[in-house]
């Protein structure tokens, strides 16, 4: 049994010196700083139209944000479907399990 490996979308683009230097570029734009959240640390350059949706965009500055770590998950869950923790549907739904698992117990 292997371990499954997952290639990100775009991924032999991020290795070009072109990307390398937009990415630098980019940065610099936003102050070497999340704009989301203002983090220093841990920055990620995005797309701020997907590749997977826009690849036309791929090397367009006007495109590219910086994001942290965290800032740069979230808006990628998003991206793809996941439903952020906070949302009420979520909140919701974490309720009724733990309902259901208070009832259960007593019934026990």
């Amino acid at each position: 049994m292997g371990v499954k490996t997952y290639e990100r979308h775009g991924a032999s683009l991020y290795k070009t010196p072109r990307w390398q230097s937009l990415r630098f570029l980019a940065k610099r734009r936003d102050g070497f700083r999340c704009v989301q959240c203002g983090a220093a640390s841990d920055l990620q350059v995005d797309h701020i139209k997907p590749l997977r949706s826009h690849p036309e965009l791929s090397f367009d500055l006007d495109n590219l944000q910086t994001l942290c770590v965290r800032c740069h998950s979230r808006k990628t869950k998003a991206e793809v479907g996941f439903e952020s923790p906070a949302s009420p549907e979520r909140q919701a739904w974490k309720s009724a399990v733990f309902e259901l698992s208070l009832r259960n117990r007593s019934n026990a």
